[in-house]
């Protein structure tokens, strides 16, 4: 790979989310990548929070009606807020790739060809 591409990256990332899969699978392949964050569910008698994954500026959810809240952060501060439902997200995602992939250049290539293999192998 040695440009990133969204159209493929969409397409892998669909596929995975028709799969056995679905988003947890997405989410688990991508936290390897560098500039991507996974934040574990956490669970209290008083308290919970979903699980997250930062990607580049964006920072994803599952809601408790099973929509994708995607954050823009920049500096710590959300600066947007998106409530998409669960068909749009990959389109999404793979523009927060290609963030990461403008960002870190390069180096993050490999990680990305190989969390998009694994999708369109697990689709």
């Amino acid at each position: 790979m040695t440009d990133f591409d969204i159209e493929t990256a969409t397409r892998a990332i669909d596929a995975a989310l028709g799969g056995p899969g679905g988003l947890g699978l997405v989410f688990t392949v991508f936290a390897g990548v560098p500039g991507v964050t996974r934040i574990p569910a956490r669970k209290s008698l008083f308290r919970s929070d979903p699980e997250r994954v930062q990607i580049g500026s964006w920072r994803y959810e599952v809601t408790r009606d099973q929509r994708i809240r995607a954050d823009h952060i920049v500096g710590g501060i959300v600066l947007a807020e998106e409530l998409l439902p669960a068909a749009a997200i990959a389109p999404h995602l793979a523009r927060a790739l290609a963030e990461i992939a403008t960002s870190y250049g390069p180096p993050a290539l490999p990680h990305l060809a190989a969390a998009l293999e694994v999708l369109a192998d697990a689709g």
